[in-house]
């Protein structure tokens, strides 16, 4: 099945595992620059000015799993080694089947029916540029992603690592913790799975959304 966003849970654990190993830390400072600009949602982008925003590590990891970023997901990636990386570290931790893409914007962009390039970061460029597809071509696309998501995961592949995430057999406890705690506090979906939860109920979650 298609994860869309919920990928990003994948590419975050990647960092915190690299955070444990000493070759990130959350404090460390990460500079975005117009470059980095992703498409759909990535509210860190409007806080470039003059083309530059100071972050970190962990502020890029929350704003990914709070806020479903798609411009932090994808310097996070970038960070961790990109998808290779990721795909390794599921192996390592044996979360079979979980397949992982490549970043938002060049997964969108494939989705659609285009080829990434950096004109399409200037805002509404993607859009304006999705919109002059033949629409029987980007329909074309979409199934051809549906019938075989590049960025797929079978339930019970995603239900495991979800498991060995609470467990604490994936990351050191602070990092377990740091992760959780980001998934409790999901703003995106709220009347999917956590609408459904009588008062007093807690969900840590990830969402994902598609283009269509």
């Amino acid at each position: 099945f298609p994860q869309q966003s919920v990928s990003k849970l994948w590419v975050a654990l990647t960092v915190m595992e690299a955070v444990d190993a000493g070759g990130l830390s959350l404090e460390q400072a990460v500079t975005l620059t117009d470059a980095d600009r992703s498409v759909f949602n990535q509210p860190i982008t409007h806080l470039i000015e003059n083309g530059v925003y100071q972050t970190s590590v962990g502020d890029l990891v929350q704003r990914a799993l709070v806020q479903s970023d798609n411009a932090a997901n994808d310097k996070l990636m970038a960070l961790a080694g990109g998808p290779a990386a990721v795909q390794v570290f599921l192996a390592s931790r044996g979360m079979s089947g979980i397949r992982l893409a490549e970043d938002e914007r060049r997964l969108q962009s494939k989705i659609a029916g285009l080829v990434w390039s950096p004109e399409l970061s200037t805002y509404g460029a993607f859009e304006a540029a999705r919109a002059r597809l033949d629409p029987e071509a980007r329909a074309a696309s979409l199934l051809a992603y549906v019938e075989n998501p590049y960025d797929g995961a079978t339930p019970a592949g995603v239900v495991r690592a979800l498991a060995a995430l609470q467990r604490g057999e994936l990351l050191s406890a602070p990092s377990t913790r740091f992760v959780l705690d980001a998934l409790g506090r999901t703003t995106t979906g709220p009347m999917r799975l956590r609408g459904g939860l009588a008062p007093g109920w807690h969900a840590a979650h990830k969402t994902g959304t598609g283009q269509d």
